[in-house]
């Protein structure tokens, strides 16, 4: 056969080919899910009803805590090595797998790439928020490091970055020299499971399952320094000090890192179980009714890359009231009442407002429900996959005609 016949069917062949192989970083799948967890599993639970005619790669040291359908996704548990801190066994072994599994598009659903990536695959990275410049104080040693270590380069490394919001975007670009057209936006989605509740009947099932009162306020995330619960406590303390306080603030999250102080602020602040509760992880089942029951959501917190729970919030109907750090005026626009951090006086007179104002509940919740309908995860999964299939084809072509050429060259003839 000659060269130049052999080359056009490799060619026609490459032109027919529709499917791609994605490899996905798994690991926020592994583990109970705050918000990149949640971002995650929302979108690659779609892939396949979006786009079947891929393959999807799931690659983690972990046993993965989600439940896909079996057939639907090939996953990659690299169990042997379990034992490994996940982003340094992502660098040492990441590389090694997406070539056994011949990948086209590596989604690294984190920031940080693996080494030795095999030439030819398109590198796909999300970035969530730049806390590891903006806010450093508040990450453990550990998550620091790894940012330190991986990010830029990730970043660098990366054929595209896929964004949560238009302020990450722009943080990129101003503090980074990310070159714009090498982001792309897909803006985090809520769960069909969010919906507006029946707030009574919602509050009671809270109330009986988890022995709370049934009227409460409510506030959500992982308890670390940059979600800000410590202004929460001295918000409740003010209350009580002036004998506002007739219900309490329940904090849905798991217990994370430099706590201390605010542990120390609630003894401070006379504060007791009756005025505030932590009631750690509660399963994704119960979230509908945890916030659908809530008098009303505060999320005061210091810095966001999107901000997941107070659009969840109002998904269920309940009120929020957040700060007006970065990415809250975008994503929640006049659909929450915003305040700033600098003047905890005015945060407290909104909340004692929404309390007292049946109206003003109602203006929010139906502001809310509406804004959130415009996040949501068969939208944010058609926009990732324009990422993957709008620059992954071309390359795909390339990839596996150089392929097929390295067969022929191969061969024996």
């Amino acid at each position: 056969m000659k060269q130049s016949e052999l080359t056009r069917r490799l060619l026609s062949y490459v032109t027919m080919v529709e499917g791609m192989r994605i490899g996905i970083d798994a690991r926020p799948l592994s583990k109970q899910r705050t918000g990149i967890g949640n971002y995650v599993q929302g979108l690659v639970e779609l892939l396949p009803e979006v786009a079947p005619q891929h393959d999807y790669f799931l690659y983690s040291n972990k046993e993965i805590n989600s439940r896909f359908p079996e057939g639907r996704y090939r996953r990659r548990f690299d169990q042997q090595f379990s034992w490994c801190p996940g982003a340094f066994w992502l660098l040492a072994r990441g590389g090694r797998l997406a070539r056994r599994d011949a990948v086209d598009v590596y989604w690294a659903t984190q920031a940080v790439l693996p080494t030795r990536m095999p030439a030819g695959i398109l590198k796909i990275v999300t970035v969530y928020d730049l806390v590891w410049l903006r806010c450093p104080e508040t990450s453990t040693s550990y998550n620091l490091l790894v940012q330190r270590m991986c990010a830029r380069k990730a970043i660098a490394d990366a054929d595209y970055i896929v964004v949560i919001s238009r302020t990450t975007q722009d943080e990129l670009i101003e503090r980074l020299g990310v070159p714009r057209e090498k982001t792309r936006l897909v803006y985090p989605g809520v769960a069909d499971s969010y919906k507006p509740q029946d707030q009574a009947k919602a509050a009671e099932y809270i109330s009986r399952k988890y022995s709370v009162p049934p009227r409460y306020m409510a506030t959500v995330g992982i308890v670390h320094p940059r979600k800000n619960q410590q202004f929460l406590v001295k918000v409740l303390g003010i209350l009580k000090n002036n004998g506002q306080l007739n219900c309490p603030l329940l904090v849905v999250g798991p217990i994370g890192w430099k706590n201390s102080p605010l542990f120390q602020e609630i003894q401070t602040a006379g504060l007791t179980e009756s005025d505030i509760r932590f009631l750690g992880y509660i399963p994704d089942e119960d979230m509908p009714f945890f916030y659908g029951g809530a008098q009303v959501f505060l999320f005061p917190t210091l810095y966001e890359g999107f901000g997941l729970p107070p659009v969840e919030a109002m998904a269920c109907g309940c009120p929020v009231i957040a700060s007006d750090s970065p990415c809250m005026p975008e994503v929640l626009a006049d659909a929450a009442i915003l305040e700033p951090l600098e003047n905890i006086e005015r945060f407290t007179t909104s909340v004692l407002r929404v309390l007292a104002d049946g109206r003003l509940r109602e203006a929010l919740r139906a502001k809310g429900i509406l804004r959130a309908q415009k996040f949501r995860y068969a939208t944010s999964v058609k926009q990732l996959l324009e990422v993957f299939e709008g620059a992954g084809r071309t390359n795909v072509g390339i990839t596996r005609l150089e392929s097929a050429r390295d067969f022929q060259c191969n061969m024996k003839w």
